[in-house]
């Protein structure tokens, strides 16, 4: 392997694209970057040559992190030497790779739908042509995998979502929006760990805590996962 983004196909399934971010991290790209065309069980096969790397006895030492996005796994190896041997067996592992694109843990999140914590709900709904009690039936009838982490530590971007509810990001973002936010974003779903300025729709809001720093494992929601929401007001807006 020579220096940064020498591209290369020497992976055969899929016929990703190989570059070199760095000296030691390498970009497979299996699927162009878009959320909002996602291959579900693509992205399930991608989640699973990560874990696998990592598990491996002897790839996983060499390796700092494997990081999946949307349709690209990015490889950090603690020693670029490593990148032959870490991409060989990448190779064999996605063409051989057993795997349940179901596998991976499944969550339920409660949610509070509308209101004040669902601010843009009457929003999404006169979009899509939808009532809000439809908007939430349809955004709770689902199990959404988990595609990758990204904008802030432990946002999810979920997959699956109900084409229906496709709405596109706000023309003015919001300043602040509270954690635990419940958003859409296009034709994604996702769940603000944190307080962040943000552009999505917001259409509710959980309590549970996606993002606790102290924690071995950070992120309550790992790419690979499986979350379904469920609503918990005592009564659903008309």
């Amino acid at each position: 392997m020579s220096s940064h983004r020498e591209q290369s196909t020497d992976m055969s399934i899929s016929e990703p694209g190989i570059s070199f971010v760095t000296e030691s991290a390498i970009l497979l790209q299996f699927a162009e970057p878009s959320l909002n065309s996602v291959d579900v069980e693509l992205q399930a096969r991608i989640c699973h040559l990560a874990s696998t790397l990592q598990a491996h006895l002897q790839i996983g030492p060499l390796l700092t992190d494997a990081v999946p996005g949307p349709g690209s796994l990015l490889l950090a190896l603690r020693d670029g030497h490593a990148a032959r041997r870490v991409l060989r067996e990448a190779e064999q592992l996605w063409q051989h790779l057993e795997f349940n694109a179901s596998a991976g843990q499944r969550h339920d999140i409660p949610v509070h739908y509308g209101g004040d914590d669902g601010p843009d709900l009457l929003a999404v709904a006169e979009i899509t042509g939808l009532s809000p009690r439809e908007v939430i039936h349809r955004h709770c009838s689902l199990d959404y995998f988990v595609l990758c982490l990204g904008f802030m530590p432990g946002f999810p971007y979920l997959g699956g979502m109900d084409p229906a509810l496709a709405t596109p990001r706000k023309d003015n973002p919001a300043t602040r929006v509270l954690p635990g936010a419940v958003g859409i974003g296009g034709a994604t779903t996702g769940i603000y760990p944190s307080a962040s300025p943000g552009g999505w729709h917001i259409i509710g809001r959980t309590s549970i805590k996606l993002f606790e720093p102290d924690k071995q494992l950070p992120s309550l929601l790992q790419p690979g996962d499986w979350v379904r929401f469920v609503a918990v007001n005592e009564e659903l807006p008309a």
